[in-house]
């Protein structure tokens, strides 16, 4: 009968330290009756899949007018953008729009005899930035990132109440597909590291937590003091070399667990950080040739902006 066919042979024997032993040959089913575990089945889970990612620059020019009664201006030190956020993304049909806002401080001298350094800001500074996504449909999950790539300011000295801003955004968005698919049980894991994960989701608004444009920003909200080292006029793109933290760390096609793994390395290396988005660095191996992305939380960097 089928039934018997589901049976094993074997024997147990009971040691003097009491510890039940089993021995004998059988079928999966045989393990079942041995170690009181369920055969392993399917279990459905849900896979998100990167439709499409790509990358688009926002230009923003306005002029900022010095409010009464602060004076007038003599001297700028310099334009700083702070509070970067992205408050809204949608999707529609092969596009995904992202929309934020930002604030921008000024730093001037001021055109009195003492010539006392003031401030003035501007704040909820809207934008909004399109970028093509092909086969992107209004139901999909997409999340976005912004970072300033760029700051100047033109000054004319006959309007000594106003100057001219210029910031380049460098505005980055993904599209996923959810699919379901049918798993089995496998072997115990092995092999234990740091662990590597995203916690982007479904029109992610990333006013919840500092996206790199805003993380960026609060290392330059205090610009008081001597020493001052102005930004505005150079370039704003991450520079620099950082080192991977874990072992065998993931080094992916995309800024996303999402991507494919390229190649593995360990602690130790030394990477040339070229670009960051979600989260993410862009880095060139030591090799000089390998390209691919980071989890930033697994990488030490000596980061730097590079002038432009």
């Amino acid at each position: 009968m089928a039934d018997k066919s589901r049976q094993s042979s074997g024997s147990s024997t009971k040691t003097s330290q009491g510890v039940t032993v089993a021995t004998g040959t059988g079928t999966t089913e045989s393990a079942e009756l041995l170690c009181g575990c369920p055969e392993p089945g399917p279990e459905t889970i849900e896979v998100e899949q990167v439709l499409g990612m790509d990358m688009a620059q926002r230009v923003l020019e306005f002029d900022m007018v010095v409010p009464d009664p602060k004076p007038s201006i003599e001297q700028i030190i310099d334009v700083y953008v702070k509070d970067l956020e992205i408050t809204k993304v949608d999707v529609i049909p092969n596009k995904v729009i992202i929309r934020g806002d930002l604030a921008v401080k000024v730093m001037y001298v001021a055109d009195l005899p003492n010539q006392p350094v003031h401030a003035f800001e501007r704040d909820k500074i809207r934008w909004t930035r399109d970028i093509e996504i092909y086969g992107a449909a209004p139901n999909m999950k997409a999340t976005a990132d912004a970072v300033v790539e760029y700051v100047n300011y033109d000054f004319d000295e006959s309007k000594p109440r106003q100057l001219y801003i210029t910031i380049v955004l460098k505005v980055w968005t993904r599209v996923v597909t959810t699919t379901e698919m049918d798993v089995y049980a496998l072997t115990p894991v092995d092999q234990v590291g740091e662990a590597e994960f995203t916690t982007a989701s479904a029109s992610q608004n990333l006013t919840s937590g500092p996206s790199s444009a805003s993380q960026y920003a609060e290392a330059n909200v205090i610009v008081s003091g001597p020493g001052i080292t102005p930004i505005a006029g150079t370039s704003l793109e991450v520079s620099g070399t950082a080192t991977v933290t874990g072992n065998k760390v993931n080094v992916r096609s995309g800024p996303g667990t999402n991507f494919p793994v390229v190649v593995q390395v360990n602690k130790g290396e030394v990477v040339t950080l070229k670009d960051q988005a979600f989260g993410w660095n862009k880095v060139v191996l030591s090799d000089g040739n390998t390209v691919g992305w980071i989890a930033g939380w697994l990488l030490s960097s000596s980061t730097s902006k590079a002038k432009g």
